[in-house]
């Protein structure tokens, strides 16, 4: 979490969020659309949810020694609202949230 206490642990390590321009397939062509704000399909938001859920599933997120009571209330909703993504314009949200935590997966 940048700015936020927490150091993330190396890439490969099992703990770390896996980061999308690491990832083979199709995930780096959607987040190019995605970031560049072109039309992303059914196929592209779905694997945009997958990459956030394992992204803010990461259990390093827990490790914040700062967040307090809002800020660990917030987590699990991002947690929680990442299938509701359905929209690029929640996508988007959801990003802006993300990184006003400190834990933007971009």
């Amino acid at each position: 979490m940048k700015d936020k206490g927490v150091e993330l642990p190396a890439p490969g390590s099992a703990a770390a969020p896996k980061y999308w321009e690491h990832q083979g397939g199709e995930l780096a062509p959607a987040m190019h659309r995605l970031i560049k704000h072109e039309p992303l399909s059914g196929d592209d938001m779905a694997l945009i949810r997958a990459y956030f859920r394992q992204w803010i599933g990461s259990p390093v997120w827990d490790l914040n020694p700062n967040a307090d009571g809002a800020a660990r209330g917030t987590l699990m909703m991002l947690r929680q609202s990442v299938d509701g993504l359905t929209t690029a314009e929640r996508i988007h949200l959801w990003l802006r949230m993300a990184d006003a935590e400190g834990v933007n997966p971009l």
